[in-house]
């Protein structure tokens, strides 16, 4: 899967690093996200959620590159139902 797709998103300012935070929280079916902003997001930018977090499994490929997962067939691409 990885040599067919490369995700990533490059972060330009703070909105976008907001954006995909929120966008995180969406996904583990949040229904309450509280956004603590300092400076413009410059300083601090923090995003609480009670969403259901990282699966216990999925802990060691946390920070590998170009893990996810949501995926593991190239073919399941036409069945993701999240933002992320």
């Amino acid at each position: 899967v990885i040599n067919r797709i490369a995700a990533g998103e490059v972060v330009v300012r703070p909105a976008n690093a907001l954006k995909e935070l929120i966008e995180n929280s969406l996904d583990a079916k949040s229904q309450r996200i509280n956004v603590t902003v300092k400076a413009g997001g410059l300083k601090m930018l923090r995003i609480e959620d009670d969403g259901h977090g990282i699966r216990a499994e999925d802990l060691p490929i946390l920070c590998e590159r170009f893990t996810t997962s949501k995926l593991q067939k190239y073919e399941d691409l036409l069945s993701i139902g999240t933002f992320g």
